[in-house]
């Protein structure tokens, strides 16, 4: 284990899922099926393992706790490096999460889409990116770590 880790946020920063936007708000949107058919953004599987070789990687996502397993499904299916997954559909869930359990890692980065994910690093007091949904600068960001 590394002493150091970094805070990925999952749908729009490294995962692609704009097929089944139309589904939102449907049982759809979440079924198994349509999520392992999300696609990595662009060279963001790479970027994470290269990531990987200094840090511990920590995702975080806006889906319900029971898409836990299928998440690491389609994180393992991709190619990504294995990592603490955590999930909660509202900001001020994921607020506690960081608050009660992230805050005794020792996230260094915090890399999101959303500026509220900003909201999260800033509570961690880590450097924060904020990346264009479905286009992660991923060669931009490797300046700054």
């Amino acid at each position: 284990m590394k002493n150091e880790s970094v805070l990925i946020f999952i749908d729009g920063t490294i995962c692609d899922d704009r097929h089944r936007i139309n589904l939102y708000g449907t049982d759809e949107f979440y079924s198994e099926e349509n999520v392992l058919n999300d696609k990595p953004v662009a060279d963001s599987v790479k970027f994470t393992n290269e990531l990987a070789e200094r840090y511990d990687i920590i995702y975080i996502g806006a889906r319900p706790e029971n898409m836990l397993s299928i998440t690491y499904k389609w994180l393992d299916m991709h190619g990504f490096p294995k990592g603490k997954v955590f999930l909660a559909t509202e900001q001020s869930e994921r607020i506690k999460i960081v608050e009660s359990i992230l805050v005794n890692e020792n996230i260094i980065l915090g890399i999101g889409d959303r500026w509220d994910d900003n909201q999260l690093h800033l509570i961690l007091g880590c450097k924060s990116v904020i990346v264009k949904e479905y286009q992660g600068d991923f060669e931009f960001i490797k300046k700054y770590i």
